[in-house]
């Protein structure tokens, strides 16, 4: 299924936070790697632990599970884009606040997503119907977070007003189409791609 980022935090954290990232990131490489040559349902912790050259205690400091690992996990991602759309200047539209945010983080610049774990991990998904729940999550997890930076901006009651929804379906949607086109074609950065679908939503759509 298209769409689900392979997405590093920007650049700009401590030695503590980058030596964590590097963790979490050899132990998804190495559970990837894994999963592609044998499939998710003989994968085991110990196997993943092994290639990755860490212990089961620190696997499970960053992963819940085997399946946890080959899913991206967009809390992080999430609670960043949360807070730069909260941050954004009280004159912008929602919509647009969304868009500034997006680019504000460059979480979507070819320096931070890697498009052949991208491609590795749609097809993991789409071999493996039993993980397309995870991923489904992520983008839900995402989707909040843009509706309640909305709502926040708006002062709004999201149960009684649409608009946090909407907005956050859109941004969503953006990002999902952006994704899938990248990694079909590859000939515009996924940054690029955002961009456009926000000029086509303005004018065209």
């Amino acid at each position: 299924m298209a769409g689900m980022t392979e997405v590093l935090t920007p650049a700009g954290p401590g030695r503590r936070e980058r030596k964590k990232q590097e963790t979490r990131r050899v132990i998804k490489d190495a559970a990837l790697a894994l999963a592609l040559a044998q499939g998710v349902e003989h994968l085991t912790v110990e196997q993943i632990t092994e290639a990755a050259d860490v212990s089961r205690r620190t696997f499970f400091n960053y992963f819940g599970c085997k399946e946890d690992a080959l899913i991206t996990d967009c809390t992080e991602i999430a609670e960043r884009l949360r807070r730069l759309v909260l941050d954004r200047p009280a004159s912008e539209t929602p919509l647009q606040a969304l868009r500034s945010a997006l680019a504000e983080s460059r979480l979507f610049g070819e320096d931070n997503v890697r498009r052949d774990h991208v491609l590795d991990r749609q097809r993991l998904v789409r071999d493996n119907p039993s993980l397309l729940p995870r991923q489904l999550a992520q983008f839900a997890t995402l989707e909040r977070a843009f509706a309640g930076a909305v709502a926040q901006r708006l002062g709004a009651d999201p149960d009684q007003d649409m608009r946090p929804d909407l907005v956050a379906a859109v941004g969503v949607s953006v990002i999902r189409v952006a994704m899938r086109r990248w990694t079909e074609s590859g000939t515009l950065g996924p940054d690029v791609l955002v961009d456009e679908a926000f000029d086509l939503l303005g004018s065209r759509v």
